[in-house]
Parts: structure tokens; sequence; C-alpha cells
């Protein structure tokens, strides 16, 4: 007990150090190498869904003739800090997605990066714990646009009520993107289906660009239509901007589909699953042909009042796309859903490992499957369950990333070490990203042509 409570002061002292000293260091030099380095265009990109696809999608336009940097979905403080300081000279572009996180930080971010470019993608009811109400996050979101210079711009959704009254926060020139007739950049005659992926118009400012993008769903419109209307305004060619949208593979867990050989498609969407957009994807399921459709419900976050309304909802919205309707997880028995007078199937699984099972045994070959939950139930098991052996089967595992990226979903979870240092290394050793490719095959081998399992 005695060197147990020693370690456990000394972690703590550590800890605090680092917080209080090395990392207000770092803050300090990130700060400083942001007001040296003038030539660099920083561009901040927020909302309550959709920045990371728009981050993504922004970045890979930029880089096709420009040095970019920027974060890949890790969207905290510290990883904003630490690109800044680690930025090469030379870079022309930082690209970052910004969140207010469980705990306000967008304000002190945005003093440090010193934007010259705001994004602001919709604004909706998020880590409800925190800010309870949509204007409480449209404040705290807000501050991003506060932070820009009078000589920046503020690209603002023109569909969204919270995001245009921040034009009100900024003397910067304001640009709307949207679906309204008085928005600068507005997409048109946006359509669906499996084949092409989505297609749309972008109109305004003197471009009229026919965009075609390998994504999941015609929701996406909103994420492709806020990065080419900051390319653009960035002096992106119109070429250059249809080429790079047309090559973007997509987010894994985010509408990312994956075909079985001899088997179902998976659509993995298994990152984020906010209350306010939990419909969005099983609508792109209800657009294309399948010989049978399913809709797995795993967790829902972001929402307010009871915890059976949110699940209710889904499970009964589900029912009028899907065949099949299966809940899973600590949260299955929540939906209030009449099974007996249903025309689709409806089953609950408490255990991930008890529907994986079921799917490997039901599946129709070319049955398209929806896997929607937020990402600590790690649903891609599922997946990876009907290619390879899957013996990590732990209801909770604490980890952020997906099974893809961890690599050790063929161990059980007791083996797996517990730093992270260790963890990647023992990924490295068993041919965790060999395994990954072994079992899903490369994103252009398992969709020819379109490389986001959409055109197959």
């Amino acid at each position: 007990m005695r060197f147990g409570y020693k370690d456990s002061s000394l972690r703590s002292v550590v800890r605090r150090w680092r917080q209080n000293y090395l990392f207000e260091a770092k803050v300090a030099v990130a700060a400083r190498k942001r007001r040296f380095m003038k030539n660099m265009t920083v561009i901040g990109i927020t909302g309550s869904s959709t920045k990371s696809t728009t981050t993504e999608i922004l970045r890979h336009i930029l880089s096709q003739n420009h040095r970019v940097v920027g974060n890949d979905f890790d969207n905290g403080l510290n990883t904003i800090v630490r690109i800044l300081k680690n930025a090469p000279l030379n870079s022309e572009f930082a690209v970052l997605e910004v969140a207010a996180g469980k705990t306000p930080q967008i304000e002190r971010g945005a003093r440090i990066m010193r934007p010259d470019v705001a994004i602001v993608t919709m604004i909706d009811l998020e880590h409800y714990s925190t800010y309870r109400t949509k204007e409480a996050v449209a404040h705290e979101k807000g501050h991003l646009v506060e932070a820009l210079p009078a000589s920046g711009i503020a690209l603002l959704n023109a569909d969204d009520d919270h995001a245009m009254a921040m034009a009100g926060r900024t003397a910067a020139r304001i640009v709307t993107f949207g679906l309204r007739v008085n928005a600068d950049y507005r997409a048109q005659d946006i359509t669906f289906d499996l084949r092409n992926g989505l297609r749309m118009r972008v109109s305004g400012h003197g471009h009229d660009l026919p965009i075609g993008a390998n994504l999941f769903g015609r929701h996406f419109y909103l994420p492709v239509l806020a990065a080419v209307a900051c390319a653009l305004e960035m002096g992106v060619s119109p070429e250059i901007v249809q080429r790079a949208v047309a090559s973007y593979t997509g987010i894994i867990d985010r509408c990312g589909v994956f075909p079985v050989s001899a088997g179902p498609v998976f659509v993995m969407d298994t990152r984020k699953a906010p209350f306010h957009s939990i419909k969005l994807p099983m609508d792109a399921l209800a657009e294309i042909d399948a010989p049978r459709k399913t809709i797995v419900i795993g967790q829902i976050g972001d929402y307010g009042g009871t915890s059976a309304k949110p699940y209710t909802v889904a499970a009964k919205h589900a029912a009028t796309v899907a065949d099949r309707v299966f809940m899973v997880g600590p949260t299955s028995g929540k939906a209030r859903f009449d099974e007996a007078n249903s025309r689709c199937e409806f089953a609950r699984f408490g255990d991930l490992r008890d529907l994986a099972g079921h799917l490997k045994e039901t599946a129709l070959a070319g049955e398209a499957i929806l896997l929607k939950s937020a990402s600590n139930l790690h649903l891609e098991r599922a997946v990876l369950a009907l290619q390879t052996d899957v013996n990590c089967w732990a209801e909770t595992c604490g980890r952020d990333s997906n099974c893809f990226s961890c690599g050790l979903y063929m161990l059980p979870f007791h083996d797996h070490p517990h730093g992270e240092r260790a963890h990647k290394k023992l990924a490295k050793q068993l041919g965790a990203k060999s395994a990954v490719r072994s079992a899903l095959g490369s994103r252009k081998d398992i969709c020819p042509g379109n490389g986001n399992g959409v055109g197959k």
C-alpha cells in the first residue's frame, strides 16, 4: 500500500507539472511560432457535425498544390498546440478542426491559432452535460469567428440560424454556403445512389461546378460544399477542386462502405451518433437497392430528457427503411418498439459477439447492413468478424481509435498492454496493419473505381 501510495502521489505531481508548466511552455512556443509564420494561412473549422469530413476534404484539396499541416480527428487544444509548434516553416496552410469538447476551450485555442479563416458547418445539441442548449453550443463555437481579424473570412452555413448569427461577432468578410437561394455558394441538383455516389452542382461567385464525391449519402453535401467554397475562396482552381473531391476516399468509420466477398455490404457509421443526425445514414440506406437491408443501432449520444426517446425514435425510423432492425449493447433494451406488429424483423442483442455471430449466420450476399453507433461500442468488430478471427469482445475498452487503427482485435482484451507505446509496438510485431488489410482489402480493391464502396 505504501509503495502504491507513493507511486500514485508521484504520478499526480508529474501530471500537474506537465499541465501547469510543460504544456504552458508548449502553448507559448506555439503562439510565438504562429505570430512568426505570417505567410501561413490558418483555417479553423468547427460545428456540431461534419467538421471532421470538412477538414479532411479541404486539406485534401489544398494539399494538391500546397504544403498543408493539420490534425486528424484529434481536435483538442493539446493537438492544436502540437500541430502549430511542429509546423514546418514553409507551411502554406494549417487546416485545423476545432471542437468545443467537454470543457470550453475554443476561446483559448482561437487566441493561439489566430485563424485567418473560420468555417462553421452547423450548430446543434452536443456535449449535452456541458452545454445543455444549442445557444450555449453556438456561443462557445462562435469564439472561433470572434478571433478573426478584419481581413479574415468567416464561412457560415446559410441554412443554420445559429451559425449565421455569428456574423455579428466579427468584422471579417462573411461568405455563406448552403441550400438557400441567397447563399454565396449554393448546392443544387443533389443526387445520391450506390453506383455514382454523391453528385451535385456548386454555384456562386462566378463558379458553376459539377462535383462528384465517393461518399455514402446525400447528407454529405454539406461538408463537400463547405470545403469547396473555402478552397475556391483560397484561390484554388475549379479543375483542381473537382479532381481532388473526386479522389477523396472518405473516413473509414463515417459511412465507409465495405463489401464482404460473397457476403453482405457493410455501411459503417460508428464514430459518432448524435441524436440530431441519427436518421441521416438510414435515409441514405433507403435510397439504394439491395436484396435485404439491416440496420444495427448501438449507442446514441447528445440528447436531453429520458434515454428511451432517442432509441425509440431511432428504432421506429429504422423500421421504415430496413427489413431487419437490431439493437445491440447495454442500451439495447431502451427502445419502446412493438415487435409483434412490426413488418420488419426486430431483435435485441445485449452482447456484440452474439450480434456478430447472428450476422455471420444469416447475412445474404449483397445485403446492405448499416452499423450506427457511438465509437465506444466498437461495432466495427462485426465487420471484422465476418472475415477474420476477432477475440477482443470487451464491452468498453476506453480507446478512442477504432479497431482498425488499434489492430489488436485478434487478442483478448486482457492481453492488450496498457501503455500506448507498448500497444503500438505489439500491434507492429503482430503485423496489425497487414492483418487489417488482409481482412478488409485496400479501399481501392474493395470498391474499384470509387474507393469508398460507392460504384461497386
